[in-house]
């Protein structure tokens, strides 16, 4: 059967195709893909996992890019994987196309897929509405890692806090001394006080008899 899939994404052509021909970024999106090695020669070692309703088919093969046009933006994948937990096989061609599209990149993915097993059970609707729900995801992850940078920003270095400066230690003031008082200036104090508190009671009315 075949399927046919698009996305877009804002950001140049040559940059997305350039992204989407790194086997790992694209596994990286992919949902459910995993790699797990790389065998040189454009060729890898991976799985997937691939749920339709209620049924789950977990495969495991090879891919191989077989064709790759710089300039025109094209690749052609070939991949070939088994069932891990049963005798379903699935076999796919998939051409992918990248055009420019107003300011950003149109991605168009066309699957050749042929299975058995499970998932040979669902009509090519169903498969069509799987596969498409899958690009989305794809197309998601895609545009994020493109559109805001395939490596988050590097945090910032906190400057290292300044040496704090050692506090200058209160400069305490001489304290005033007092001249010590006079034996002369003692008595003329105590004497004023008593002349001031006699003048006091000559000047207060006296009671009238």
């Amino acid at each position: 059967m075949l399927i046919e899939n698009s996305f877009e994404v804002a950001a140049d052509p040559d940059e997305v195709y350039r992204f989407l021909q790194d086997a790992h970024n694209v596994a990286a999106c992919f949902p459910g893909a995993e790699l797990t090695e790389d065998l040189g020669d454009d060729s890898y070692q991976g799985k997937v996992k691939i749920k339709v309703g209620p049924v789950t088919a977990a495969y495991q093969g090879v891919a191989k890019v077989v064709e790759r046009d710089a300039v025109a933006r094209t690749a052609v994948l070939l991949a070939d994987g088994k069932d891990t937990r049963g005798s379903g096989t699935a076999k796919a061609r998939a051409t992918m196309r990248v055009t420019p599209s107003g300011e950003g990149a149109n991605v168009v993915l066309a699957t050749d897929l042929t299975i058995s097993g499970k998932l040979a059970q669902f009509g090519r609707g169903i498969m069509a509405d799987v596969s498409g729900r899958m690009v989305g995801e794809l197309a998601s992850r895609v545009r994020e890692r493109i559109e805001q940078g395939d490596e988050p920003a590097a945090a910032p270095t906190p400057a290292e806090p300044a040496a704090p400066v050692p506090a200058e230690p209160p400069v305490s003031k001489p304290r005033a001394e007092v001249p010590p008082m006079k034996a002369s200036d003692l008595i003329r104090t105590v004497l004023a006080g008593m002349l001031e508190r006699w003048a006091a009671r000559l000047r207060a009315p006296r009671p009238v008899r």
